[in-house]
């Protein structure tokens, strides 16, 4: 590449990655259409990455790579699109996370990432992955940080939040860690552009029964799809996996508390369950 390793930030290196794109196409004469035809990836999906609008796949890099003759100079620069201290698994899926404009998050298992203290994200992580190294754990933290730091612009998005109430009951970390935890989801569900919501143990068949999922919302695309699993994860753009979700999380929504008696659960729970 003729530009420095740390030259250009994360987005930067995305936008790069479609210039780039653009260029060694035309210099080819090709136009997007005949482009896709030599790939396996629909005009769509080509357009949006040149546009920095989608973040590509490894293969589709080498997919560019091989139908442009380029070495492999689009798998070099994706390298470097995905460069963050998340889980190889998660690299995608970051990238896509600050570009949304609405965040819709069910979580059935632990607190949201984009919402966890940094002692609850070491205790997770600690016991999950008991054999991690201090350092190691130390990165995952700051990444967790740099996540929240998207809600904190005044431009972020709107997040909405649905959590099962045993996500509350799991008391990671100790009473100590988990109250200042649940204090922490108070303050975060006092801002304008988060709504969050228990789905209580009384219900006992819901939609989140298949597990935790994400839809992020965009201002100039379709929505993408985050499934969360073991030690893995996966984006879904199909349209009806879409679809399929945006479903879930409309009878979701039908089966939770509505947001004040959410609070109210949240504040009973450090009340009754996590005083010290």
């Amino acid at each position: 590449m003729d530009v420095a390793e740390d030259e250009l930030p994360e987005a930067s290196w995305l936008r790069f990655f479609g210039e780039e794109l653009r260029l060694m196409r035309e210099a080819r004469g090709l136009t997007l259409r005949e482009l896709s035809a030599m790939t396996t990836y629909s005009f769509q999906q080509i357009s949006n990455v040149e546009a920095a609008r989608r973040t590509p796949s490894e293969a589709l890099a080498r997919e560019l790579d091989r139908a442009l003759g380029t070495g492999d100079r689009f798998q070099r620069i994706l390298k470097r699109v995905l460069a963050n201290p998340y889980p190889d698994w998660f690299k995608g899926a970051a990238v896509e996370e600050q570009r949304a404009t609405e965040i819709r998050i069910y979580e059935a298992r632990v607190v949201p990432g984009l919402f966890q203290t940094e002692e609850y994200t070491r205790a997770q992580t600690q016991w999950m992955q008991p054999r991690m190294p201090v350092g190691r754990v130390d990165s995952v933290v700051a990444g967790r940080a740099a996540r929240q730091e998207a809600l904190a612009r005044e431009q972020g998005p709107y997040v909405w939040v649905i959590l099962d109430e045993s996500v509350l009951r799991r008391p990671i970390g100790g009473p100590e860690v988990m109250a200042a935890q649940l204090e922490r989801l108070l303050l975060e569900a006092e801002k304008p552009k988060i709504v969050l919501q228990i789905v209580p143990l009384s219900i006992p068949n819901h939609a989140g029964l298949d597990g935790s999922f994400t839809i992020w919302s965009y201002s100039d695309r379709s929505d993408v799809v985050y499934g969360d699993g073991w030690h893995s994860g996966r984006l879904f753009e199909r349209k009806e996996d879409i679809a399929f979700a945006n479903l879930s999380y409309d009878l979701l929504t039908a089966v939770a508390l509505d947001p004040a008696k959410s609070l109210d659960l949240i504040r009973t729970l450090v009340k009754d369950e996590y005083s010290t």
